[in-house]
Formats: structure tokens, sequence, C-alpha cells
């Protein structure tokens, strides 16, 4: 299949059963409702206030369902994520629906509770800070704000650097005349700083402070009104008190874990609220009756209208979308082909006018990813993995499209590996030379089965890396045909669009170019390949294909000097731009030998000890470090460069983009699946 065909439906209902049937309708997750044109009689409800107050109470449940992960963690396995959320039939939903409003008010105390925390850890740290800033002046007897009596002035401050009483009398000393004197207490000091008491007489005062500011002195940011221990003492009270209600608090949040699976349940309520909240912009409404519109696939209208009439007094009317109207694109495939439709999202999604790439692009998706990766130990891993989580846990939505793409690439890359001879590299040979002393044993296995099914080593067609001019000829093969391919929809595409002048003239001088130069190309690269015969016929080929294109490139110009130009032009777009994409096929063998020499180099890494039991040890150790690191790292560059190759050579010869995903309105759920009855 390919781009589903949609309909236009438009439903009225009376008002008593709007909410029933809008129910109905999110249950269903069919339709995409429509902006409607506002009609004298009729208009928009307003909801905007409403989806904003339960987005609010689903943003509630998600914070406290936060909190409880943040202080009792779900228990769950590795692959848990990999299970499908418990079902509730339409009833059980009904049925707990009626306690959504109590077990909010318990997410809000969840919230309040950690509000607590929080404001009391921000009072123990600012409690700390002002601890640590009062320690140096715990010996001080007077308030740090002390100034002196009525005879004296008092100085209580900092200096840089490690002073002693003697030492701060002779850096005073420069800058005091003999009478003035003063009486100094050091109260703490450390390398950098001197926290310091001085009393001094009044007449003094003036030249002794202007002394300390020479010498860097400065007044505390926040000096007590008390003696320093008592502030000290008071603080480390109020810290230990909101230490204490802190604990108290992550008590009662942690007593309040038996509830998550309810606020997860009034997370999913509220999410249901919230979204249909916001669509009711879309619904409009007279004195008795309410009105709305929508995309459908026109495979689900028949199904939809008949429980409509059933469950409800509705009347719905259904035709083809308007040749102007915005409608949304909808892709339904087989597993094989339907797993690589987010790459193509990606990308974005086929426009009006395309024909769905992805029945053409999944086979070459496989092909190109296996030949990258191109080793079957690897391949195996992933074909193991990724079954184990299509048939044990049964991954449904767009997951299991990612993990059914994976196993389909996995399939590929074993298919590949074993052509190339590559599991986990060269384990198989080295490990039966290094611990089992058979030198060859792809040759022993053809001797032992009586016929040659091993050509070179455990390969079954070649080695790559004995053999990278044929991988890079076999890779330019491939590329050319998945070009072709991609020519070959372009073709398609504009012969449904009765563009049949353009779907000859722009697509069948390609192919004859390509063909014909092709063979001279191999020749180039490895001399021989193609017969003198062959290349002597393909070459008039290629002359054909290249007059075609010279001689139609330009038809759209009027005049015969503007037709030549821009045919002469055209020539040399479709040499540059043809060669540069031929070429990109070459990351074929750069990734497929990648992957197969560090595979190699782990091996050989693995086996450098001489005796037997160390050399076992390492090889078991470097074998699993090393060729999880090289498989982890081949998958990404795999993945990417297979991903490039789509994009960038294969839709540009046919593919626009640019179409919409069709959005129906439908129970978005996180933590549940809603059945029917």
């Amino acid at each position: 299949m390919a781009k589903v065909k949609m309909k236009f439906m438009e439903v009225v209902a009376p008002v008593e059963e709007s909410k029933e049937v809008l129910d109905f309708l999110q249950m269903k997750g069919v339709i995409e409702l429509k902006e409607m044109e506002e009609t004298e009689g009729i208009s928009s409800l307003e909801s905007s206030s409403v989806a904003t107050v339960m987005a609010k109470y689903k943003d509630t449940a998600a914070t406290a369902l936060d909190i409880l992960d943040k202080y009792a963690p779900e228990k769950a396995g590795l692959l848990s994520k990999l299970n499908n959320p418990p079902e509730l039939t339409k009833k059980e939903y009904d049925e707990r629906y009626d306690d959504a409003n109590e077990i909010l008010g318990v997410c809000y105390d969840i919230v309040s509770e950690e509000k607590t925390v929080s404001e009391n850890k921000a009072t123990v740290a600012k409690c700390r800070a002002s601890m640590d800033a009062v320690e140096p002046w715990l010996s001080l007897d007077v308030p740090m704000q002390y100034k002196g009596t009525r005879t004296t002035d008092a100085y209580i401050g900092y200096l840089p650097g490690d002073y002693t009483a003697d030492s701060l009398a002779i850096a005073l000393a420069p800058y005091l005349e003999g009478e003035d004197e003063f009486e100094c207490e050091i109260v703490s000091r450390k390398e950098d700083r001197t926290c310091v008491f001085i009393l001094c007489l009044k007449e003094c005062s003036e030249k002794l402070f202007a002394a300390l500011r020479a010498i860097g002195f400065s007044y505390p940011s926040d000096p007590t009104k008390h003696a320093p221990r008592v502030r000290y003492e008071r603080m480390q009270k109020l810290a230990e008190k909101c230490e204490k209600e802190s604990e108290e608090s992550i008590r009662r949040i942690k007593e309040l874990v038996s509830e998550r699976d309810d606020i997860k349940f009034v997370y999913d309520v509220f999410t249901l609220k919230s979204d249909k909240y916001s669509e009711l912009s879309k619904v409009y409404a007279g004195d008795s009756f309410i009105c709305f519109s929508g995309y459908i696939p026109a495979g689900k209208t028949e199904a939809l209208i008949g429980e409509l009439d059933e469950k409800f007094t509705v009347a719905v009317t259904v035709r083809d979308p308007d040749e102007d109207d915005d409608v949304p694109v909808l892709l339904k495939n087989k597993p094989i082909v339907a797993a690589v439709e987010p790459i193509t999202e990606m990308y974005a999604l086929p426009g009006k006018d395309d024909i769905d790439p992805n029945p053409v692009m999944a086979f070459f998706y496989y092909l190109l990813f296996g030949i990258m990766l191109s080793d079957a130990g690897y391949g195996l891993l992933m074909v193991i993995g990724c079954g184990l989580a299509k048939f044990k846990y049964k991954v449904k939505g767009r997951l299991k499209k990612t993990v059914d793409m994976y196993f389909y690439c996995g399939i590929a890359t074993v298919f590949w590996g074993a052509l190339f001879g590559s599991w986990f590299g060269d384990a198989i040979p080295r490990i039966a030379d290094q611990f089992f002393g058979i030198a060859n044993i792809g040759q022993v296995w053809n001797e032992h089965l009586g016929f040659t099914l091993f050509r070179e080593n455990i390969a079954l067609w070649f080695e790559p890396v004995n053999n990278p001019t044929k991988l890079l000829m076999f890779s330019f093969l491939f590329g050319i045909i998945h070009l072709f391919f991609g020519v070959g929809a372009s073709f398609v595409k504009m012969w449904k669009n009765n563009n049949k002048t353009g779907a000859i003239f722009d697509c069948l001088p390609l192919y004859l170019l390509i063909i014909g130069i092709a063979p001279m190309g191999a020749n180039i690269i490895k001399e021989g390949t193609f017969s003198p015969a062959v290349t002597s016929v393909t070459k008039w080929l290629a002359l054909a294909g290249a007059v075609m294109i010279i001689l139609t490139a330009g038809r759209s110009s009027k005049n015969i000097i503007g037709k030549l130009g821009l045919g002469l032009y055209g020539m040399y777009n479709v040499a540059s731009g043809w060669l540069g994409d031929i070429l990109s096929y070459s990351r074929l063998l750069a990734l497929g030998l990648c992957t197969g020499v560090i595979a190699t180099v782990v091996n050989t890494i693995g086996t450098i000890p001489e005796q037997k039991v160390p050399k076992l040890i390492m090889f078991i150790f470097v074998f699993i470090f090393g060729h999880v690191v090289n498989m982890a790292i081949n998958l990404i560059g795999t993945y990417v460069h297979t991903n490039r190759l789509q994009y960038v050579e294969f839709f540009a010869k046919f593919y626009e983009g640019g179409g919409r995903s069709f959005t129906p309105f439908k129970a978005n759920t996180k933590y549940y699946n809603i059945t029917e009855e």
C-alpha cells in the first residue's frame, strides 16, 4: 500500500449528546478535526481557559510522579520500557475516574511537601553560609557592630595576610607617630586573612583608621548585633530545625508511593481532558446543536458512521476533500516497509503530488545498511535483541517501527557478513588457529562437506579486505541501481501527473547515458571488467543518451539558441551531478572495511599473549569490550550514512516532500491504554 486516501467528514449532533460524541471520537482516534469558518447562527466553542486548567492539573500530576521517582524510584529492569502500558477498558476507566479529583489532591500534597523540602534546603544553605562567615569571629565576645566607648573607637574587620599583634604593629608603624597607641586582639588568622579587634583613643582614631586602610583593612559585610557566637548558635538551631522538617516531608512523600499508579491514571485523565478541550475550539455550536468536520482515512468511514448512527442521534456527510485542501498524509505499508517510515518522516512526508517512497526505499535501506555494517556477528546480535523486543515485549507504535527496522537491518547484516566471511571480524578462523591449531577452517569445512561452500577462508563470496576493488565496483553498481529506481519513481510520478513528455525525455536519456558510460568507467577502475564488444555497443547508448539530453533539456525555451544552450547546460548538470552521486556510494566500501578491519584488530590484540591460559583470559576480555565499542560506533556511522544515501542521492531524483502528518483527535495516554469494552 502507500498513502492512505482521505475523506472529508462533517458531523452534526444535538447539544445534549455533545460530550458523549466527542468522548467517543477521542477514544476511536480516527478523525482529525479541522477549523471551520464561522457563519451566521454558529460560533466556535471557547475552551482555551479550561484547557489551560486541565494542562495545569496534568503538569501537577507529572511533577508529583517526578518527585516520587526522586525519593522512591520504581524498581524496573533494563528492558522495562519496552513493556506495553497496561490496558483499561472504558468501563474500568469510568469507575476509576470518580476518584481523580481526590488523587489530584494527593498530587498537590506531594508537590507541597517537595516545596517545603526545597525551601528548607535553601534556608539551610543560607544558614551554613552565615555560620561559615561568623565562624572566624567566635572567640570575639562583643558584637561585630561594636564601635567603642565614649572615649575610645573600635575597629573590627579583616586584614589581608597573616598577622600577629607584633607584626601588625610593625606594619602600622610607618603610618603612625609614637604617641598614637592602640590595643590589638587577633581574633583568628589564616594565611590569606586575619580577623582583628583594635581599640584606640578617639584622638588617635583618624590616623589609625587611615593606617589600617593603607594596609587593606575592611569591615565585615554582615556584622552581628550580638556576640558572633549568638548568631552562630541561632543559625545552627535554625538549620537543624529545617533539616528535621525536610526529613519529615520526605518521609511523608515516601508514604505516598502507594498512590503512584493512581497518579499515573490521573495524569492520563487530565491528558485526555486537556487534549479534548484544546480540540473544542474546532467544534462549533448553534442554539441546539454542535457541528464539526475533519479528515478521516477512507477505509474507516463506513465503520465510524455505523457506530455513530447506532450510539447517537447524528447527521453525517462524507465527501472527497477539495483540490486546494491541506489534506494530511497517512502512510500504510506492510511491516517490512513500515519499519522505514520514520526515516522518511524525519526528511519529510510525501507532498500532494509525491508517491510514497518507502516501498522502494525499504529494500535499498536494508541492502545498503547490511553492506556498510557487514559483520554477521553484529547482525546476529541485532536480530536477537530486536527479536526479543518484538516477540517477547510486543512493542507497539513508533518504537515498534524502530525495532523492526533494526531487526531487518540485522538480517541484512548477517547476510552480507556471511558473504564477506566476517563473524566478529576474523574471530572464527583466529580462534580455530590460536586455540585449536586449525590453520584454515574454511578449507576444512569444504573438505568435510564435499563441496566448495567457502570461497575465501570462511567467506561465502569474497573478503573485502583482500579484494577492495571488487567491493568498490559492486558499491558503484548498487548505487547506480539505487539511483535508477529513483529515476523510475520520477517517471511514474510525472506519468501519473499527465506529464508524459517530461517522463520520457527526463528519464529515458539518463538510463541510456549511465548504462552506456558505466562499463567504460568500470574498465578504467579495473581493466578487462567488460569486453571490447560490450563497450563498443554501450558507447553508442551513451552517445544516444547525451544527444537526447542536449536536444530535450532545453525544450522549455522558445528559440533554437536557448534550447541548445539549456541543453548543453542540462548535459553538464547531469554529468557532474551523476558522477558525484555515484561516487558517494564508495562509502559502502569505506564503512564496510572500517567495521571489518577494527574487528580484526580487536581479535589480534586479544591473542597477543603466547601462553594459552593468559591468552584465553585476555581474548575474552578484549573480545567483549572491543566488539561492543566497535559495534556501537559503526552502528551510528552506518545509520547516518545509510540515511544520507536516501536523503541526498535517492530522494533528490524524484521526491519533494512537504506533506503534513495525519494527527487524529485521539487518546494520547502515557501510562494506560484505554480499550473498547
